[in-house]
């Protein structure tokens, strides 16, 4: 098709697609969130977080496969990480200013895109090792296992 990525439609056999899987994770996630932030009342059953941890693994399976699958690994990566960084920006809000706090002072933490981001940078130095480009791939996932530990020296 001239070069355009089409996503994938659902075979006639049926199954999900991933943005089939996205949503069901997206409902799943928001039980979780309506968890995390009411849970004090007494009123929201704990179902709710445990149906919502689900999420979690269907986000992670689908940023993998997008990843595995997409025409320019470093648009998909940026945009992984601006989402990520933007969920970093609310979070700080939460933390400085008291925005989206819950009535007993919790605000969640909330990294699964920073995590994906790490995620992202390892499969990539994967698939140079893969591909038999060793320096480049040894360098990328020496940095990501050694890169934390600089830091919190630092």
């Amino acid at each position: 098709m001239n070069g355009i990525n089409v996503m994938p439609q659902k075979t006639r056999w049926g199954g999900l697609s991933s943005s089939d899987l996205k949503l069901i994770a997206l409902f799943l996630m928001v039980l979780d969130h309506i968890h995390q932030f009411f849970a004090f009342t007494g009123v929201i059953p704990l179902w709710f977080t445990q149906l919502g941890r689900l999420s979690a693994p269907l986000f992670l399976f689908c940023v993998v496969e997008g990843f595995c699958h997409t025409s320019n690994k470093k648009r998909y990566f940026l945009r992984i990480y601006a989402i990520g960084a933007g969920m970093g920006f609310v979070q700080y809000l939460m933390a400085r200013f008291g925005l989206f706090v819950r009535a007993d002072g919790l605000y969640p933490l909330n990294a699964i895109f920073q995590t994906f981001v790490v995620l992202l940078v390892l499969l990539q130095g994967v698939q140079w090792l893969q591909a038999r480009k060793w320096l480049r791939g040894g360098v990328t996932l020496a940095c990501t296992a050694v890169l934390p530990y600089v830091l919190s020296a630092c």
